[in-house]
């Protein structure tokens, strides 16, 4: 038996794939704090909006359609993910290696996309209130999409070359619980940033 601060951890290999592994915890620990971070953006904004003479100060909402159209392929891509990981639960290595790949590929239009858009914002950050808010989280939102594509892509490399198995993918279960966490994180940050000028816009 080996016992670690008190806790039994002769079952707790790096190699399980739920919570007997430590990273499985850690990635949680991760999801935690940054979902501390997406409350407190969404705080803020409420916030300022609520404090604010005219939000947006253009005192138009800003478009919808490529937004939405991001928000459909982050969300589109949780269903890739998730048929990945049924694949290598199954034991089915080029499934799990079509979804990651799939999924990488559409969370990598979000970005050319989101990169359009920010480009075209007629505000910077240092403009007024809604322009500093508006691009915190969009900047916040962005760092985590490329990151998950970069850590993604890894997996999907290794997942073609076969490395991943029914016994060895909690590197397919921490990506996949991180994949999962920034996509919903888009959810209230769209519909904040999008909707809110257009429910209770001044």
């Amino acid at each position: 038996m080996r016992v670690i601060n008190g806790i039994d951890a002769t079952n707790m290999s790096r190699l399980h794939p739920d919570q007997r592994a430590p990273l499985w915890w850690g990635i949680l620990g991760l999801i935690t704090i940054e979902s501390a971070v997406v409350l407190a953006f969404c705080v803020s904004y409420l916030y300022l909006a609520a404090h604010a003479e005219v939000w947006p100060p253009s005192g138009t909402a800003p478009p919808l359609l490529w937004p939405s159209i991001n928000l459909g392929l982050l969300l589109l891509s949780c269903m890739t993910m998730y048929s990945a990981g049924q694949g290598i639960n199954h034991g089915n290595k080029r499934r799990l290696a079509i979804g990651v790949t799939t999924s990488v590929l559409l969370a990598s239009l979000v970005l050319v996309l989101r990169t359009k858009e920010l480009m075209a914002y007629d505000f910077s950050w240092q403009d007024h209130a809604y322009g500093s808010i508006v691009w915190t989280i969009s900047g916040f939102h962005y760092v985590h999409v490329t990151s998950m594509v970069l850590g993604s892509t890894a997996i999907a490399i290794l997942a073609w070359r076969g490395y991943f198995t029914r016994e060895r993918q909690i590197g397919v279960v921490v990506d996949t619980n991180y994949w999962y966490f920034v996509c919903i994180a888009w959810v209230p940050f769209y519909l904040l940033l999008y909707w809110g000028p257009r429910l209770y816009g001044n």
